[in-house]
């Protein structure tokens, strides 16, 4: 977009769609402001209202390119299911990759808003400094797990698997922190769509830990993997054995709600 482009709320040129945000902050080394609006979001022309004519708008928007997104359009429900966003208002910053740096949905007040967005914006650049400086083949465990798994937070799994697979093999790590490290690894695997690793890395979890509620999440765990592969047949046998195995189980209930749909889903035509 060029420097003679109507300027939006916040004295800036907002953009046109998320993929034109994107690409702009990437090439402008800024972050991208989105707000998620519905079409009969009440609360959505409030927080407008509010936020737009503010000079603390304009400040925050200097090193941002904004942009508006339908909740309910492809492009929202592709937000939706990554970041988990299910109200609106909602306003996401995300680095032009889509790392998260802040969450809010909903809205309360002008200075609450304000004030959590500079703070978690502030704190964001101070972890990427520390993400960008760190030699992962030399990070110990416990700052390979802490940062992968708030890599992993910040819906950026590509950076946090490197990270993770070092906390995991990292000389002198502790048992709660290499199998903190493989629970996520599986996660992050998964998300990647690498559910032949994932499954490989729950299935090294299960043979080596003696942590009780820890088995009981991996094998919940392990039966999602062929969800995600859409064979539900097999993700039902691994749930009927997690309930033959622990009828105790504080996740008994979940389990049985999953068995009950899946076996629904199984004698539908």
């Amino acid at each position: 977009m060029s420097s003679e482009s109507p300027l939006g709320p916040g004295k800036v040129p907002w953009a046109t769609g998320a993929g034109e945000a994107a690409e702009r902050a990437a090439k402008e080394n800024k972050f991208v402001f989105l707000e998620f609006v519905t079409k009969d979001c009440g609360n959505c022309k409030r927080m407008d209202g509010l936020l737009y004519p503010a000079f603390d708008f304009e400040a925050l928007l200097v090193s941002m390119v904004p942009v508006k997104v339908d909740l309910e359009s492809p492009v929202g429900k592709e937000f939706v299911g990554r970041y988990g966003i299910d109200a609106t208002p909602a306003v996401l910053i995300t680095t032009p990759e889509g790392r998260l740096v802040f969450l809010m949905a909903g809205f309360f007040n002008q200075a609450d808003f304000f004030r959590h967005a500079n703070s978690a914006v502030e704190g964001y650049r101070k972890f990427a400094r520390q993400v960008d400086s760190q030699n992962i083949p030399k990070l110990s465990a416990k700052e390979a797990l802490d940062s992968g798994n708030e890599l992993y937070r910040r819906s950026d799994p590509a950076a946090a698997l490197p990270r993770l697979r070092r906390a995991v093999s990292a000389p002198g790590a502790t048992t709660a922190e290499r199998e903190d490290a493989l629970e996520l690894l599986a996660a992050v695997e998964l998300d990647l769509g690498q559910s032949a690793s994932s499954h490989k890395t729950t299935e090294r979890l299960l043979a080596t830990t003696k942590d009780r509620a820890r088995r009981e999440r991996a094998e919940i765990f392990r039966a999602q993997i062929p969800l995600a592969e859409n064979r539900p047949a097999e993700a039902l046998a691994l749930f009927h054995k997690f309930q033959k195995d622990h009828p105790g189980s504080p996740h008994i209930q979940r389990v049985n709600d999953l068995v009950q749909r899946l076996e629904e889903r199984t004698r539908t035509p």
